[in-house]
Order: C-alpha cells, then structure tokens, then sequence
C-alpha cells in the first residue's frame, strides 16, 4: 500500500520542518511526502532548502526528541507547472506561485499523488507532529472498512495537560452549521476508553489538521472545495461525501496538534480575522449543502461567534490581572 502525505506550508517553516521530520521517522514510512508551499511571504524557501540539505540543525521540539532521520535529503524541488508524471518516492518541495488558500494548497499535493500512483493521500496540518506509529495505524483502519473513505487520528494539544482536541472529527449539525469535536478537552486516558466503533457511529467529518483520504474517495468525491479559502473544507468533504464511503477512527494513530500555529486560530486565542473566516465559512457551506437552513444558520453563527469573541475576551482579561499579581508578588 502507497500512502502519500501533503503538508501545506505558509510562512510557518520551523513547524513544518517538525512535522516532516516526524513524519519521516514513522515505523511505516510514507512513499511520499510533499511540502507544498503556498506562496511564503517570509524566508521559507530558503530554509526548507537548508533543512534538506542537512545545513540546519532541528529538533522536534514539540516533543523534546531530536530527529534521527538522516540527511541531506534528495529533495526535489520544484514549481507546479514542472511536476513529473511519476516519481518513486522522496521529500518534494512543491511551490506555488500565489496563496489561494488551504484547500487550493493541499488540493496541489493531491493532484500529484493521485498521478504518482498514491493508494491513500494524508494530509497534515504542519502544527502537528505524528506518532511514529500513527501513519500505519490509520492506514489499517481506513482499508479495514467495507468502503474506505476517510479516517481520522486521536488528535491531542501539545500544551498544557495531556487534553484531546478530538477524536478524528466531529459532528456538523447541519441546521445551526455549527459543529462539536468528538471527545474534546478529554483527558487522553479517558478519550482512549471509547470504543472506536462508537465514536465512528456519531461523527459526521474528520478534523482537517489529520485525515487520510482513500484513492476512491478522491476519485468519486472530488478535491477538496477551494472556494472556501480556511476552514470548513474537511466538512463540505464529508457532506459531498453523501453516505457513500465509511469514515474511520484510528485511536491509535496518536497526533499532536499545536492548534492555531497553521491558521493563527485556537481555543484560547483572540483574533477577530480568523473568526469573520470562519463565520464566512460556516454561511457557505450551508448555503451550498442546506439553502433553506440558511436563516437558521445565521442566527446560530452570529450568536456563536458572539459568544466566542466574549469567551477569549474575558480569558484575555483574566490572565491579563494574572500577570499583573504575579508581577507585584515579585516585586
């Protein structure tokens, strides 16, 4: 089985420079792994190309652990319009000419794979960093299903205590176009309890920062929806999806996800364009998926996002007068 990996890279190379790295360490490596870069505006390039040519000391950081992964690596490098029709295997560095957006990224590594011959496409946000173990397991548990479509990790925050971000997706409610992460804000132990089985009876979309897409699945689904610009896109998957294919949970198919380091975006972090892209989002995939819903909708993410901007203000606010008695203890 040829299991290609996309990781889309913007501005963000110290991250992304982890997740390959911790990609290439895995027990089953991948046959491909493609950086596809969406038009940095910063140094990326250049120190991607220091990295795979062994000029630049790294560590998995996330995790303490230096990489063991030999280099230099037989990098190629290359722009959309000069891709090969096949290649036997390697680390590609895929750069774009313009940034039209996480779905118009990742949807670049696809197309290559897809021509390459790839079985089944992961594709990784670059602020995660993979178990060594993780891609195999993921691998076993999409074509274990009578209709392999997608399958999700057991997605966990680097920071603070040993929490779960979700267990391979969630459930979009399709009326209010508002969403909940299955097992979120779990303690792992707790999360790893529940039967998979289960948790694949009740999610309805894989979280996008993991998911391993079968070949079938692309070929009768299509790529990902590139209207959408950020967010929402593993969700119009699932629901052009149809019930056609299984989606999986792989429990033991551990990720760590720094959340928000790829679109500046996290439970505990205020920043008002990410939302508007998210409130954005969530209008157009109801109205594409559920018009007559879209009042509905609209009521439901206002109020949310209302709600949201409230919750990092007064957490902001909190930790604000935490620093400031923190401070005056000191002195």
């Amino acid at each position: 089985m040829e299991i290609g990996v996309v990781v889309l890279n913007y501005n963000g190379w110290q991250d992304t420079i982890a997740c390959v790295e911790s990609v290439l360490a895995s027990s089953e490596p991948p046959v491909w792994v493609i950086i596809v870069d969406n038009s940095s505006t910063n140094d990326s390039i250049r120190w991607l190309r220091h990295w795979a040519a062994g000029n630049l000391e790294f560590a998995l950081s996330e995790l303490g652990a230096p990489s063991s992964y030999p280099k230099p690596l037989a990098l190629l490098d290359i722009v959309t319009e000069e891709a090969p029709n096949s290649f036997p295997g390697g680390v590609v560095l895929l750069r774009r000419s313009r940034n039209d957006g996480y779905a118009a990224g990742n949807n670049a590594g696809i197309r290559l794979l897809m021509r390459w011959g790839a079985d089944a496409v992961w594709i990784l946000n670059n602020d995660t960093i993979v178990d060594r173990d993780a891609l195999g397991a993921m691998a076993r548990r999409l074509f274990s299903k009578a209709r392999p479509g997608l399958c999700g990790s057991l997605l966990r925050y680097t920071e603070g205590e040993k929490l779960v971000q979700c267990r391979a997706g969630g459930y979009l409610n399709k009326w209010t176009a508002l969403s909940s992460l299955d097992g979120n804000m779990e303690d792992v132990a707790v999360a790893l309890s529940i039967d998979p089985a289960i948790v694949e009876q009740r999610i309805n979309y894989i979280c996008g920062a993991s998911v391993m897409a079968s070949r079938a699945f692309i070929e009768q689904v299509g790529l990902m929806d590139e209207s959408y610009f950020l967010y929402c896109e593993e969700r119009d998957w699932a629901c052009r999806a149809n019930g056609r294919f299984d989606f999986a949970y792989a429990p033991d198919a551990l990720v760590y996800h720094k959340e928000g380091g790829s679109t500046d975006f996290s439970h505990n972090k205020f920043k008002l364009r990410p939302i508007l892209s998210l409130i954005r989002s969530r209008l157009l995939l109801t109205a594409k998926h559920n018009p007559i819903g879209l009042p509905i909708a609209c009521f439901s993410i206002i109020y949310a996002a209302l709600r949201m901007v409230w919750r990092r203000l007064v957490r902001r606010s909190a930790a604000t007068k935490k620093a400031v008695a923190t401070t005056s203890l000191e002195r």
